[in-house]
């Protein structure tokens, strides 16, 4: 494993160049100004982002345009952008009325994590799940149910909760989640134990030589085990292997970002999302 100094290979210009690129086979891309907003053909919601290369600022006035093209086009209005190549824009979707989250970029070399040891974890397996594996849909419905229940704190929901949300997937959203693992879109890995199946799960998804980790979550009934390290390496470990150069990721929290340190990443700047509050107030994009 190499030293701690920051992967020099991935850059925010290779991240940012990911980000407008990894809707693409979903979407139908359309200009708005200065943004390019990914209107999806799937059951999965997507966003809108600054346009790659954009040189200008992003204005307030630029935020409310890209609303009224999303109730056009019949789409909840997202943006999702990387701080350091649009500073202005968080502020910008403040004055639009917007709810603005904040996120540590993360990165690496995929020779980095890919070199981390899968952490053991007494009694349960880590795998990398095909397309017709029943656990490709466990997968989906445990991430469903950490990200509902969010933070790293143990106790709570476990397998009877992801059970039902596995019941609850639509049958729109279960072709779509299995065209796109045949398809190598979406890389997904489980940590189950023979006794409690599914208990953990994340995905990577690959464009060219740079991929993203994804939707890495652990029920809370059984989190603080480490199953979200291990899963983590595992996807590294696979991508590497898989033809990946870099690997990048948005960690939402300093207890999350403190895993991914300890897989071999390291922060490189900043990512915000944006999104309209519900109900949305009067006057508002």
């Amino acid at each position: 494993m190499t030293g701690a100094s920051e992967p020099a290979t991935v850059t925010l210009g290779v991240a940012d160049a990911y980000f407008d690129a990894v809707p693409r086979p979903d979407t139908d891309a359309v200009e708005v100004g200065p943004f390019t907003l990914f209107v999806s053909r799937t059951p999965w919601a997507y966003y809108a982002r600054p346009a790659l290369g954009h040189p200008g600022r992003v204005t307030t006035a630029d935020v409310v345009r890209l609303g009224q093209a999303c109730r056009r086009y019949g789409v909840e209005l997202t943006i999702e952008w990387v701080e350091e190549v649009h500073p202005e824009l968080a502020e910008a979707a403040s004055e639009a009325g917007l709810e603005v989250s904040t996120h540590a970029l993360m990165a690496a070399a995929a020779d980095v994590p890919g070199q981390v040891p899968v952490p053991a974890v007494p009694g349960v397996k880590v795998r990398v799940v095909e397309a017709a594996d029943p656990a490709l849909l466990d997968a989906r419905a445990v991430a469903n149910v950490a990200f509902e229940f969010g933070g790293c704190q143990r106790g709570g929901p476990g397998a009877r909760e992801r059970d039902e949300a596995v019941a609850g997937l639509g049958a729109q959203l279960v072709a779509h989640l299995v065209a796109r693992a045949r398809a190598g879109l979406t890389v997904t890995a489980v940590a189950e134990s023979p006794a409690g199946g599914a208990l953990a799960a994340g995905s990577y998804q690959p464009v060219g030589a740079v991929a993203e980790i994804v939707g890495v979550g652990t029920l809370p009934a059984a989190r603080r085990r480490g199953l979200a390290g291990a899963v983590t390496a595992t996807l590294a470990r696979h991508a590497r292997q898989c033809g990946v150069e870099a690997l990048v990721l948005s960690a939402e929290n300093d207890d999350v970002s403190r895993i991914y340190r300890r897989a071999g990443f390291h922060r490189i700047g900043t990512t915000h999302a944006a999104w309209r509050p519900w109900p949305a107030q009067v006057g508002s994009v």
